[in-house]
């Protein structure tokens, strides 16, 4: 159980390619980061996602779609709909999932592993600035959309992620794309639509 679950929270974190890309200038950089820095004050977030799953062994995509909410401090909910309906809500330190009718709870207090992806999952839908001690991460331009790298540096990290590319919006600076590259290569890229940032969430959306 435990481990399906950590894949389903690697799998929300959003492959492109690096043509066409170059690495920003020191100036772009901090700029990019104040931006960064703006974006880590949101109160809230909702957006419809689509997932593809891209693996060695299956010719096209596996696509998914869904709904998230993000509610600062620690609340997060993330619902696939179609083709099947899964949901997960992170809240007061722990995990509540829905499976098709069949309930269960988690607690990832105790979890050092848990607690630090459940983090990284909320932070890359926010675009937040990264702990460079536990990421290298990489400024790029790829024509007016700006792209950001993270290579995980901690072992633990390590087993389950290669690599994590976010792609902003260049109308508002938000993350449009997570991209989670695994060490296998195979990858799940997410795709934000319909954002909505500081809108009124009811509470109940945090609930099974």
């Amino acid at each position: 159980m435990k481990l399906k679950i950590l894949y389903m929270l690697l799998f929300m974190l959003p492959f492109l390619s690096n043509a066409q890309t170059r690495k920003m200038t020191t100036g772009e950089v901090t700029a990019f980061q104040q931006s960064l820095k703006r974006s880590a004050q949101i109160k809230t977030l909702s957006a419809d996602f689509v997932q593809y799953k891209h693996m060695s062994f299956v010719k096209q995509p596996i696509t998914s779609s869904g709904k998230i909410y993000l509610k600062q401090p620690d609340r997060f909910s993330w619902s696939y709909t179609a083709p099947f309906q899964y949901k997960m809500v992170f809240r007061n330190n722990k995990i509540f999932i829905d499976d098709q009718g069949k309930k269960t709870s988690m607690d990832i207090g105790n979890s050092k592993q848990f607690e630090k992806i459940s983090r990284l999952v909320s932070s890359s839908m926010r675009g937040s600035v990264y702990d460079e001690k536990e990421f290298t991460v990489s400024y790029f331009k790829k024509g007016e959309v700006n792209l950001l790298k993270l290579l995980p540096k901690l072992n633990d990290t390590k087993k389950y992620i290669k690599e994590i590319i976010l792609v902003f919006s260049s109308s508002d600076t938000q993350v449009e794309e997570v991209t989670l590259v695994e060490p296998s290569n195979d990858y799940t890229r997410f795709v934000l639509k319909n954002r909505k940032v500081n809108a009124q969430i009811n509470d109940s959306v945090f609930n099974l």
